[in-house]
């Protein structure tokens, strides 16, 4: 399994969507039911899953669910 994959059923779950509806290309501020908070509960699920620590700085350049996984790399 890949970062991108993890990354967009972590997504899903959270906004309550389907996965395959979540591409590389999609911008995360466009993504539905998306707010800041869905986004902090993605965050949080992300470092529990992967053990990896995101450094809020790294998130300023983040702009796409690709943009973020990429992070995850």
């Amino acid at each position: 399994m890949t970062h991108f994959d993890t990354l967009q059923r972590l997504i899903a779950e959270s906004l309550l969507i389907p996965a395959e509806s979540i591409r590389p290309e999609d911008e995360i501020a466009q993504l539905k039911n998306i707010d800041s908070l869905t986004f902090e509960m993605i965050l949080v699920s992300i470092e529990s899953e992967t053990g990896r620590t995101i450094d809020p700085m790294d998130l300023m350049h983040v702009k796409t669910v690709g943009d973020l996984a990429k992070l995850l790399d």
